[in-house]
């Protein structure tokens, strides 16, 4: 029973929150009305909030944008000008939505032409009052997809234009990875992430997001070991580290991949353990002398190769056939 109090006080609490934004937002209308940010020397209104109540700029610009959607005004002349959004503004004033619902609702109308302003308004308020703001959004796209399916098809490619993928290195050598995908993009990559990133037993303690990190490490694995990839300098796509053989063997220093990760000793041994290994000399001053191979015997490729050519055993009379060969 403690449980469901403490839920239906927390449900009362943000109904009071809401009520509470509504208010910030009419305060935010009427200086946007009176003009009260030039008089006091800002550029805007969301710049004079900015710097008063100390929020982000983007927020800032929000709440100006809420407020004149979710508020009437009048002309120069005295003439009433109706809210956008008179439907949304009395469903925040009574709490049973939130600000994020309101800014799905307005930018949905932003799109949208005047004359279906009404019906999806109240549409969308009805079903924010049943779902979070994520899933109104997608009711929303749904909407606009019925209503104007050129547009949303535009959106859709300019959004794959907008795609972008960062691995910034942060202070303590871990890399943060930042990026924007197209929603079905996204899908192709969660379609290839999730068998990987399943609960590995009962015992698997690891949270979601660790989950879903290591298996986007192992999709990468995976692809390298698949030989799909196109070659890269001339190579096949592989994990490069390199360490001196003092510093593996005394399990001291660091060594460094090809883009710049500075990786254990310790962590290399493990790596190596299912590696190719090319040894090589270097001289005092790190030039090459000598380059060794990563296998000792004919590879793979050379095998074919070879046997492509001779078709068995090389040497005059042997019969031998090419499968006895080149081991």
């Amino acid at each position: 029973m403690r449980g469901q109090q403490l839920i239906d006080e927390l449900s009362a609490l943000e109904i009071e929150i809401r009520k509470l934004q509504f208010k910030q937002l009419e305060i935010t209308k009427e200086i946007e009305d009176q003009g009260i940010a030039k008089e006091m020397g800002a550029y805007s209104t969301a710049s004079l909030l900015r710097d008063t109540v100390r929020i982000s700029p983007a927020d800032a610009r929000r709440r100006v944008a809420d407020a004149n959607a979710l508020f009437g005004s009048t002309t120069l002349t005295g003439q009433p000008i109706e809210p956008q959004l008179p439907v949304a503004a009395k469903a925040l004033a009574e709490g049973v939505i939130s600000r994020d619902h309101v800014h799905v609702v307005r930018t949905t109308l932003d799109k949208l032409p005047a004359e279906h302003h009404a019906e999806v308004e109240q549409l969308l308020v009805d079903e924010a009052t049943r779902f979070e703001p994520v899933t109104l959004g997608k009711i929303a796209l749904r909407t606009r997809a019925h209503l104007q399916p050129e547009q949303v098809v535009l959106e859709e490619q300019a959004a794959r234009k907008r795609m972008e993928f960062s691995m910034i290195e942060d202070i303590d050598g871990t890399i943060l990875l930042r990026g924007r995908l197209s929603p079905e993009c996204a899908e192709v990559l969660k379609a290839a992430l999730s068998p990987l990133a399943k609960p590995a037993g009962k015992d698997d303690n690891r949270s979601a997001t660790r989950r879903w990190a290591d298996a986007l490490v192992e999709l990468a694995h995976r692809i390298l070991n698949s030989d799909t990839l196109p070659q890269d300098g001339g190579r096949r796509p592989h994990l490069a580290i390199t360490i001196s053989y003092e510093q593996l063997r005394d399990q001291i220093g660091l060594g460094h991949g090809d883009f710049g990760a500075m990786i254990t000793p310790q962590t290399i041994r493990q790596i190596a353990c299912d590696a190719g290994i090319t040894p090589i000399v270097l001289n005092s001053e790190g030039q090459p002398l000598d380059v060794g191979r990563e296998q000792r015997l004919v590879t793979a490729t050379i095998r074919a190769a070879l046997i492509a050519r001779d078709k068995g055993c090389s040497f005059p009379g042997c019969d031998r056939p090419p499968e006895w060969q080149y081991h």
